[in-house]
């Protein structure tokens, strides 16, 4: 309220005066003034931006997970080299060091595989020698193939080889006598069995033939590929005689 000369009151202003702060009056150019909200604890000094701040914390944590990060990559790259490699079908992880050898990698590898293919035949003629079906054929086979290992180990030895036994064991190539081979004939009934033993003993006798006869094509150690040569016309011979049944 104001007297007629537009003069404050005296109620108002003392009501005014008693303020810690008081205010301009608002005029009519002019929008009210907003009482500032209170400023944080060290308003005096000036605060750091807020993005700055957010970029070091993320320089500091990419420095952490680096210094974390590199010792495990380093382990993990590293490991490989401590694990055995996968052997190779080369003449060099299986001929004795220091031996000047004759044989070739497929020298080598015929000799390896034909050992396998051969000592894997063993138990099939034991578990046919009594059954009369084959039991002729058999008996020539098992001798024979006594005599084709000593003259494979007898060309390895010579060709400077070193015999793996376990290259190719329980491996499913032809010629192969597996233990399925074996539980097929052991388990057929009686009607079937002479059946299932030719079968298994045409696909040995199959699967060395052609074995012998890459040799004899590729190889070039004499000693070798006159085991070949031997094999392929033994095997020959008790395929012809395989029983028909």
């Amino acid at each position: 309220m104001t007297q007629d000369g537009g003069e404050p009151i005296n109620g108002a202003s003392v009501a005014l005066s008693s303020d810690p702060a008081p205010e301009e009056p608002a005029t009519e150019s002019s929008p009210p003034a907003i009482e500032p909200e209170p400023e944080p604890a060290g308003a005096g000094v000036e605060a750091e931006p807020e993005e700055p701040k957010r970029d070091l914390w993320r320089r500091i944590l990419a420095v952490m997970v680096v210094v974390v990060a590199v010792p495990a990559v380093v382990v993990l790259w590293a490991r490989p080299a401590h694990e055995p490699a996968a052997p190779k079908a080369d003449a060099v992880s299986t001929l004795e060091p220091n031996v000047t050898s004759s044989l070739n990698p497929t020298d080598l590898a015929f000799l390896n595989l034909m050992i396998s293919l051969d000592n894997s035949a063993l138990p099939l003629f034991d578990l046919l020698k009594d059954d009369p079906a084959v039991a002729g054929v058999v008996a020539t086979a098992a001798a024979g193939h006594r005599d084709e290992l000593a003259d494979l180990r007898k060309a390895m030895a010579a060709g400077g080889g070193v015999e793996n036994g376990a290259e190719h064991a329980g491996h499913d190539l032809p010629g192969m006598v597996l233990e399925e081979d074996l539980a097929a004939v052991r388990d057929a009934p009686a009607d079937q069995r002479p059946a299932k033993a030719v079968a298994a003993l045409r696909d040995h006798l199959t699967g060395t033939t052609h074995l012998a006869t890459s040799e004899g094509t590729a190889g070039s150690d004499p000693a070798s590929k006159a085991a070949a040569a031997k094999i392929l016309d033994a095997h020959n011979k008790l395929l012809a005689a395989l029983p028909t049944v």
